[in-house]
């Protein structure tokens, strides 16, 4: 059977193509405006923060959710990996409202090896979680907050 072509169709999706093709360079710059790249990076931080706060309420006691704690842990390191990728250039203090510091740019090496330590932190942390000792999850949430997110926060980030 010949495949027969549909006019119709074409005179459909060619204008379509069209429109996609101009407004594409209009949409790629306005989603990358600085303000826009710190209202996501805000959001995985708070990711972040949320995953970190789940964890506390286990290691309180407030919630006895023990084996939660190392998928909360793994969505932490992995967001970790993102950290240096929502910091370009051009999205610092003024460019944009922001808590980050002129010194993440100053110092990359210094910022991506902080970025690097809270997500070891947080892999070792999902590691303790496997075993299900609350106080060893305890002690090893403490140190991914000291080494890992306070490593960044202090030397990286304005105090509010």
């Amino acid at each position: 059977m010949a495949r027969t072509r549909n006019p119709a169709r074409w005179s459909a999706i060619i204008p379509l193509s069209c429109v996609l093709c101009v407004a594409s360079p209009f949409a790629a710059s306005a989603a990358d405006e600085p303000q826009n790249v710190v209202s996501y990076r805000q959001a995985v931080m708070k990711a972040i923060g949320g995953h970190t706060g789940a964890i506390a309420g286990v290691v309180k006691g407030e919630v006895s959710y023990v084996g939660h704690v190392e998928g909360h842990a793994h969505a932490i390191a992995e967001l970790a990996k993102l950290i240096p990728t929502i910091f370009p250039e051009g999205t610092g203090p003024d460019q944009a409202e922001t808590r980050a510091l002129p010194k993440i740019w100053e110092d990359w090496a210094g910022f991506e090896a902080a970025a690097e330590r809270l997500q070891q932190e947080a892999s070792k942390l999902a590691e303790v979680a496997r075993g299900g000792d609350a106080a060893a999850i305890g002690q090893q949430m403490g140190v991914m907050g000291k080494e890992g997110c306070g490593g960044c926060h202090k030397p990286f980030r304005k105090p509010k």
